[in-house]
C-alpha cells in the first residue's frame, strides 16, 4: 500500500503542476495579446497622424481625442506615450525624436532599417512595438518596455504562487492519503487473509483425500479412477501451496536475510534438474551462462525465481524444440533470459502475464499443467529485488527477460 498512496501522491502532484503550469501559460498568452492589441491602437494612432500625436492646441485635437478607442486610451495615456517615427523620403531617413530621450538617431535609422527588411506589418524589437505605414515609408517605434516588463512580474509571481499552492495541495493530499487508501488496505488485507484460511482450511481435506486414495489403491489395486482423484488432488495441492507462497510474497515490504548469492550455480543447478523433462520432450537446452555471476538477494527467493521460469519453459516447449537460458551480468543489472520454442497465441495478451490465473492458451485442464500462479509469484520476486521483468512473444517461441538490480544492499 505504500507504493499505491506514493502513486496517488505523485498523479496528484502531476496533475496540479500541469494544471498550474497551463493556467500560467494561458494567463500569459492573455497578457501578451492584451498588450499587444493595445500597443497596436496606439501606434495606428500614431500612423494616422502622420507619426505625430495632435496637441491640445492644434485644430485636429478635438477630434483626435473624439474619435480615440477608450477601451485603450485613457484622458492622460496619449501625453505618457514614449515614442519615435523614423520617415524614408527618396531613400533618406528622417527621424521625430522628440518624444523619446533614450534613443539617439543612428539608433533610430537602424532599427528602422532592420525592421523595414522583415515582412510583418506589426511586431516588437527590443522592447519596442512598431509599426509601418501601408506605403512603407512611415514607421512608429512604441516604447513597450515597462509593460512588458510589468508582465514578465506578473507571470513570475505567478510562478512562484503556482508553486506554493502545489507544494501545499500535494502535502494535504500526502496527509488525506492515509484515509483514502485505508479501505484499499483492509480490503487488500480481508483478501489476503481469506486466501490464506481457505488455503489451510483446503490442506486438512485434501491430505484425508489423498490418504484414502492411496488405502483403495493399496486394496484394491491401482486403476483409472483411483489415479484421477491423485492427479487433481497433487494438482490442488500445489495450486495451494503457490497461493499460500505468493501470499506470503505480497506481504512482505522488502526482502530479509540478503546475501551473496551465485547465480552462475544456481542457474545451472537448477537448469540440471529440468533436463529429464526437456529430454522426454526431445528439447535441447542451451546454456549461456556467464560464470561467477554473483548478486546480492534471498537465496530461497533467487532459487524460486529460476524455477518458475525454467518450470514454465518445460512445459510450454514444444517437441523437438529449444529451451535457451542466458545469464549476463552488466554495468547496473543482471540479466537473466529464457527461451523457448513454442507455437504462439496471436490473440493472448502478453502484458497480463504475470497476473494471477490468467493462462495464455486460455485453458484450464492439465494439458500443459500450471495454475498461472507461478508468473505472478516471479513478478513479485523480481519487484523485491528491485528488477524488472517482461515476457516478448517472437514468431518460433516466447522468451522471459529478468533484470535484477547489482545494487541491492544488505539491510
Amino acid at each position: 500500500m505504500k507504493k499505491l498512496r506514493k502513486k496517488i501522491i505523485f498523479g496528484v502532484f502531476l496533475s496540479a503542476t500541469v494544471v498550474f503550469m497551463l493556467t500560467i501559460l494561458f494567463v500569459g498568452l492573455i497578457l501578451n495579446l492584451s498588450e499587444a492589441q493595445e500597443a497596436d491602437a496606439m501606434t495606428e494612432e500614431i500612423v494616422k497622424y502622420g507619426g505625430e500625436i495632435p496637441k491640445i492646441t492644434d485644430p485636429d485635437f478635438e477630434e483626435y481625442n473624439r474619435t480615440l478607442d477608450k477601451k485603450y486610451f485613457g484622458d492622460e495615456t496619449v501625453f505618457r506615450l514614449r515614442y519615435f517615427t523614423v520617415v524614408y523620403e527618396n531613400g533618406i531617413a528622417q527621424t521625430n525624436l522628440t518624444h523619446i530621450a533614450s534613443v539617439n538617431e543612428e539608433e533610430a535609422v537602424s532599427m528602422a532599417d532592420i525592421v523595414k527588411l522583415g515582412q510583418d506589418e506589426t511586431g516588437y524589437y527590443h522592447g519596442y512595438r512598431y509599426r509601418i505605414s501601408n506605403n512603407g515609408n512611415l514607421i512608429v517605434f512604441l516604447d513597450d518596455y515597462d509593460n512588458i516588463e510589468g508582465q514578465r512580474q506578473v507571470m513570475i509571481l505567478l510562478f512562484f504562487i503556482s508553486i506554493f499552492f502545489i507544494v501545499m495541495i500535494t502535502l494535504v493530499f500526502r496527509f488525506l492519503s492515509k484515509r483514502i487508501v485505508k479501505p484499499f488496505e483492509e480490503n487488500a488485507k480481508m483478501q489476503k487473509q481469506f486466501v490464506t484460511d481457505a488455503s489451510h482450511e483446503l490442506k486438512t481435506p485434501l491430505a484425508i483425500i489423498s490418504a484414502n486414495a492411496e488405502v483403495l489403491a493399496y486394496k484394491d489395486g491401482e486403476n483409472e479412477w483411483i489415479n484421477n482423484i491423485t492427479s487433481q488432488v497433487t494438482r490442488v495441492s500445489e495450486l495451494v501451496n503457490e497461493l499460500l507462497i505468493l501470499n506470503r510474497l505480497e506481504e512482505v515490504e522488502e526482502i530479509t536475510d540478503i546475501e551473496p548469492v551465485n547465480l552462475s550455480e544456481k542457474t545451472n543447478a537448477v537448469a540440471d534438474s529440468f533436463v529429464e523433462i526437456f529430454n522426454s520432450k526431445n528439447a535441447s537446452l542451451v546454456r549461456e551462462i556467464q560464470p561467477g555471476v554473483v548478486l546480492n538477494g534471498n537465496p530461497g527467493q533467487l532459487e524460486r525465481l529460476l524455477s518458475v521460469l525454467i518450470e514454465n519453459a518445460s512445459k510450454y516447449v514444444s517437441g523437438n524444440g529449444e529451451v535457451k537460458i542466458s545469464l549476463k551480468k552488466e554495468i547496473r543489472f543482471t540479466r537473466l533470459t529464457v527461451f523457448n520454442t513454442c507455437e504462439i497465441d496471436k490473440d493472448a495478451d502478453y502484458t497480463q502475464l504475470f497476473d494471477r490465473f490468467y493462462r495464455p492458451d486460455g485453458s484450464r485442464n492439465s494439458k500443459t499443467g500450471g495454475h498461472g500462479v507461478g508468473l505472478s509469484i516471479a513478478k513479485r520476486i523480481v519487484t523485491l529485488h528491485n528488477g524488472s521483468i517482461e515476457a516478448v512473444p517472437f514468431e518460433n517461441g516466447f522468451c522471459i527477460n529478468v533484470n535484477l538490480s547489482n545494487k541491492l544492499r544488505n539491510r
